[in-house]
This record gives C-alpha cells, sequence and structure tokens, in this order.
C-alpha cells in the first residue's frame, strides 16, 4: 500500500507539474507587447459577422460595442436565424437607437442540412460580401467587444504567415452558482489548452477573406457543425498560422446551472473528438487528472480504515497539494487576464473568502464533471444546440434532423443565465 500510495502522490505531483508549465507558458503570452500601432490607410476594409439564434442576455450591449469600433472603414453583418427569433427585435430597436448605417441584419435564408445554422449563417454572410471586403471579423453574442476590438483582432494579418487571429472567453459570474463556477474552472483550463495547440477561437476571431478562401473553409463549414474546431487543420494545409493576440480576451458574465454546464461542456468536448488530430492523447490528458484524484480518495479511505497512516499521509497531502495547486494556478490566470481587461474598462471585483472556499470544491468538482462530460461526448452522435438536434456520423458528416425556429420558452429564466 506505501508504495502505490507514493506511486499516487508521484502521479499529482507530474501533473502539477505539467499543468504548471503550461500555465506559465499562457501567462508570459498575456504579457507581451501589444503589435505596433499601425496607421488607418493600411488596415483592411473589413466585415464584422455576428451570427444569432435566440437573444443572448447582454445581446443589446453587445451590438452597441460593435457599432462604435475604433476603425477606419467596416461594416457589421448580423444574420439572424428568423425574423421570428426574439433576437430580431432587440437588435433592430439597438440599431435605430444608435442611428448608424454601417449595418446589415438579414435572417438566414441559405439554411444549410449538412452543418450547424452558426456555419450557414457565417457563410450565407461572407458570400454576400462584395469585392471591397479583404477580411473578416467573427464575434459571439454573449461577449462585449472594446472599441479597439477589431482594430486589435485585424492589425496582425498584415503578417502574410498568419492565417488568423484570435482571442478566447474568460468567464466572470456575478453570482456564485455552481454551475457557473464549474464551468469557470473547467474553461480557465481550456483556454491554456487552446493556446499551446494553437487553435483559435470562434467568438473572437479575424481572417483575410483571402485566406479563408485559400483554405477553403467555406466548403468545410457547409459539413461541419464547428465553426473555429476545423480552422487549424485548414490553415496548417495551406502553411499558414493561428495568432494568439491576448487583447482580445473576451469577457463573459453570464450564469449557469451544473445541468447546463455539463451540456456545456460535453458540446466543447465533442469538437475534440471530432477535430483534434489527436483526440485520443487529449482525452486521456483530460480524464488523467480525474482518474487520479477519485483513486487517491478511495485509497485514502483504505489508509484510514486501515489505519496505515503512513500511506493516508502520502495519498492525502498529494490529493490537497494538487487542489492548491490547482487553485493558486487558477489564481495566477484570472489575474493575469484581469491586467489585459482593466485596460478597457471592464469591471472586475476581489476575490472573497467564500468564493476562494467555493472554488477549492468546485476544481475537483469540475474535474468530475469534464469526465463525465468527456464520456458522453464519446458516446454521443446527436448533440442538441440552442434547441436544434444535429446527427453525427464523423466530422463532415452532419445532419440537421429538423428545424424550427428558436423558442421564447428555451430561454432561461435567469435574465444572466447562458443560452446553452
Amino acid at each position: 500500500m506505501n508504495e502505490l500510495a507514493i506511486a499516487i502522490f508521484g502521479v499529482l505531483a507530474v501533473l502539477v507539474i505539467l499543468q504548471t508549465r503550461y500555465a506559465l507558458a499562457f501567462v508570459s503570452s498575456l504579457s507581451l507587447p501589444n503589435s505596433k500601432a499601425i496607421q488607418d490607410k493600411l488596415l483592411p476594409k473589413a466585415a464584422v459577422i455576428l451570427s444569432l439564434r435566440g437573444a443572448d442576455p447582454f445581446l443589446a450591449d453587445c451590438v452597441r460595442a460593435l457599432l462604435y469600433q475604433n476603425y477606419p472603414q467596416y461594416d457589421l453583418h448580423i444574420v439572424i436565424d428568423s425574423q421570428e427569433d426574439p433576437a430580431w427585435n432587440i437588435v433592430n430597436e439597438t440599431i435605430q437607437q444608435a442611428k448608424v448605417t454601417h449595418v446589415q441584419v438579414s435572417p438566414l435564408i441559405a439554411r444549410y442540412n449538412t452543418c450547424s445554422l452558426k456555419c450557414s449563417a457565417l457563410v450565407q454572410a461572407i458570400c454576400a460580401l462584395d469585392n471591397s471586403y479583404e477580411a473578416a471579423a467573427f464575434i459571439d453574442a454573449d461577449v462585449i467587444a472594446h472599441t479597439n476590438w477589431l482594430r486589435e483582432l485585424v492589425a496582425p494579418l498584415v503578417d502574410k504567415r498568419i492565417g488568423a487571429t484570435t482571442g478566447n472567453r474568460w468567464y466572470m459570474p456575478h453570482t456564485k452558482q455552481w454551475g457557473s463556477l464549474v464551468r469557470y474552472a473547467y474553461n480557465s483550463a481550456s483556454v491554456v489548452s487552446m493556446y499551446i495547440y494553437k487553435y483559435a477561437w470562434g467568438g473572437s476571431m479575424a481572417m483575410n477573406l483571402s485566406v479563408l478562401r485559400q483554405a477553403q473553409l467555406l466548403k468545410t463549414w457547409t459539413q461541419s457543425i464547428s465553426v473555429d474546431a476545423p480552422v487549424h487543420r485548414a490553415l496548417q494545409k495551406v502553411g499558414l498560422k493561428v495568432k494568439f493576440v491576448p487583447t482580445v480576451m473576451m469577457i463573459n458574465r453570464e450564469e449557469c446551472n451544473l445541468a447546463q454546464c455539463l451540456r456545456f461542456i460535453k458540446r466543447q468536448l465533442l469538437m475534440p473528438r471530432l477535430y483534434h488530430p489527436k483526440w485520443m492523447l487529449f482525452f486521456a490528458q483530460v480524464l488523467a487528472p480525474t482518474f487520479a484524484l477519485v483513486t487517491a480518495m478511495g485509497l485514502l479511505l483504505i489508509s484510514l480504515v486501515s489505519g496505515n497512516i503512513a500511506a493516508a499521509g502520502w495519498i492525502g497531502s498529494g490529493f490537497i497539494g494538487y487542489i492548491l495547486a490547482m487553485a493558486l494556478l487558477l489564481a495566477l490566470l484570472e489575474q493575469s487576464v484581469r491586467r489585459v481587461v482593466r485596460g478597457y474598462d471592464e469591471l472586475t471585483k476581489s476575490f472573497s473568502f467564500q468564493f476562494i472556499a467555493k472554488i477549492l470544491l468546485a476544481i475537483p468538482l469540475a474535474q468530475l464533471v469534464s469526465a463525465l462530460a468527456t464520456v458522453l461526448a464519446l458516446l454521443t452522435r446527436n448533440v442538441e444546440w440552442r434547441g436544434v438536434i444535429y446527427q453525427i456520423k464523423d466530422p463532415y458528416n452532419v445532419k440537421l434532423l429538423e428545424y424550427h425556429p428558436y423558442q421564447i420558452s428555451l430561454k432561461p429564466l435567469d435574465s444572466k443565465a447562458s443560452i446553452v
């Protein structure tokens, strides 16, 4: 038992070292200097594309922020699932109040049955652009762009070695629901992983249209469930890379319960299964910490019952040390992200004692939820996304089983709850 206890301690220590290494690499990227300022005349004309199905909690703020970007030539193109969608009136009222003209709102007409509705919306918007546009930026409705978002996202594209620029999403929920805390803990690890693997996030991403066509992404999107998951491989094929831009990290302040959190994580983990070239290794990395923690808890109980204090000491110190190390890494990541977003007047609150105590419990809970979501992602063949079900036979064999407009009854009762 003592040898096994020491082995478990060693495994947990190795996991801490690996995750610390990755976290520090991400933190270092947030400290890199901003790209050099580019004159307005050198910035390409851009289209900002926002696809909507359902009214996200902060939708009006999202649209309003996109209407006032510090960028010389751009237009906002919004594709809404249907004119019956609750987002339709919110978007049009926001535009009328702003009294601007550089925006176009369209219902989704070119709806493919072989991809997600979001993919259909982006393809429709891009195909409608005339030749004056050189770049396209994509954003999700669950985040609010700061004034320089578009400029900082598009500027690096002048480097012809860069195929796409991207930020990522960072959760800062207002309240302390367990689902929100678990999603927060899970997402922090996901953000680091995406940075390490150089993957793009479609909620804050930009590409030159010439590159998008060269990589044949329009064709790919008409056969895909995901917008961003296929981007990395498509760009690799044409010899281009994804560049992470720290200043376009996007803050999400929405809430969710544990059931919503599980659905979200399961859908997130479905994408690596479909599009990650080494998805078995990826899932092994997700499951390893959970397996080690569960094994440690079981052996700790056995050791205590049998009176083996030495084994209990090794296992207990490994378990507690792992949780504390993950909490410290999460705090480091949080503070590093906050330093970036404070420059854009994002409101941040200090950690309370209650929050810290809950995070210590949320970290192992997030491991368990992620493990369950991983198993479900491996087994699932159908996925629900905002009330629509897709059948997925393989990465590029997707079928929209039945379409219907977004229903008001699907909207959560909590006005700040995510639409999942």
